[in-house]
């Protein structure tokens, strides 16, 4: 399995409202991660295997089981044999919270089909309360993982999660990381989340597989959100977020796509996300938007001449950071308090998305100068706080 290496969250202090700092302006700090309700059900987004293969594979693990018998008489190893198939139904329900109207939306009854195979092999775990987790291996008694915090637990049960195609980030997460607050009271954290689980279902119904890396209100640090895209095998990963702070006024959606520098993939998905939200967001009406003078698609620095954010500096899978638009505007954080900003938003994203997977479009908005930033500290082990894993 595939040990990633560890870092802590390149988290920002929240702010609240129109709050300028032009010493920022050189780069975003700002990486949402909305916050969910608590105890969220994520339902994993996974293709069954195609059946000859299932059949195939357990051939060959109870052969193996069979000849470890026959040597090695009353090993402990847990057996996986017994059961061909594991279906499991469960529904996924998320709140969306406006500054007038929270709403509580069940998204739908989705049933999937696990392989005792995949269960042993699995990537990541869906535990009992929803949260994702990376598997690093099988006990005798569960799951051995990574929490959210980076800590090490046993879960004795969940569901397993294979391969995916698609992992999508909802930035910050928790009381410790919640992101910026517009005037309006809504929080980055709810906002990045809503979109992300309505980005899901569209990618579903699509055909494709896809997972979250955060379910609910609860922080998860940067190194273990790439660390599931990586063990999970996804060919990219979307971190969506909304930006801040507000850099002065513009005549477009100021949306800030942040690249990894030495991937063409990434840019080209950068370019496919820019491009699409950007044309969506255009029709919205009634919006006075924010931007930087150089908003587009865009690598950022440190000083130390890498990426400067974690979600795009530590994946190996290929992944770009979406900064959607400016919370901190109140004329953009009214529209994000809408229906209508979810759906333009969701439809947006998964446009993109499917766009990258099945052509060959190279999407717009490329900026070729680098930005300079050093982001401030992320969340400290100190800070972070698992939630209940079940």
């Amino acid at each position: 399995m595939y040990r990633h290496r560890r870092e802590q969250n390149d988290a920002c202090p929240r702010i609240t409202g129109d709050q300028r700092d032009q010493s920022s302006q050189t780069g975003s700090c700002y990486q949402s991660d909305p916050h969910a309700v608590e105890g969220t059900k994520h339902t994993p987004r996974v293709h069954p295997l195609n059946m000859a293969a299932v059949l195939s594979i357990l051939a060959l693990v109870v052969m193996t089981a069979s000849c470890v018998e026959a040597v090695e008489a009353g090993a402990g190893t847990p057996d996986f044999t017994s059961q061909a198939l594991v279906t499991t139904t469960s529904v996924a329900t998320t709140t969306t919270t406006t500054a007038e109207d929270p709403t509580t939306t069940t998204i739908a009854k989705v049933t999937t089909t696990t392989s005792a195979f995949e269960a042993l092999a699995a990537g990541a775990l869906i535990t009992p309360t929803g949260v994702v987790v990376p598997v690093l291996d099988r006990g005798a008694t569960g799951f051995v993982v990574t929490t959210p915090c980076g800590n090490t637990a046993t879960i004795g049960n969940g569901e397993p999660v294979g391969r995916v195609t698609v992992v999508l980030d909802p930035g910050h997460g928790g009381d410790v990381d919640s992101g910026a607050v517009g005037v309006n009271g809504l929080r980055e954290a709810d906002i990045n989340l809503t979109v992300a689980f309505a980005t899901e279902r569209l990618l579903v119904e699509r055909g494709i597989s896809v997972i979250l890396t955060r379910t609910g209100d609860y922080p998860v640090r940067i190194d273990v959100r790439s660390q599931i895209a990586d063990d999970l095998g996804a060919e990219i990963m979307v971190s969506i977020h909304h930006n801040a702070p507000t850099p002065g006024d513009a005549t477009a959606p100021g949306t800030e796509i942040f690249i990894q520098s030495d991937s063409e993939r990434s840019r080209r998905l950068g370019g496919l996300v820019w491009e699409h939200v950007v044309a969506a967001l255009s029709g919205m009406e009634s919006v006075s938007w924010a931007g930087a003078r150089d908003a587009g698609v865009l690598r950022v620095l440190n000083s130390d001449s890498e990426d400067s954010y974690g979600m795009v500096r530590l994946p190996q899978t290929v992944s770009v950071l979406a900064e959607l638009a400016y919370i901190s505007n109140p004329s953009e954080a009214e529209m994000m308090a809408t229906p209508e900003y979810v759906t333009t938003a969701s439809d947006a994203l998964a446009d993109a998305i499917v766009s990258y997977l099945e052509e060959n479009d190279l999407g717009s908005g490329y900026v070729d100068e680098p930005r300079a930033f050093n982001p401030r500290p992320g969340i400290s082990a100190g800070d972070c706080e698992d939630p209940n894993l079940g």
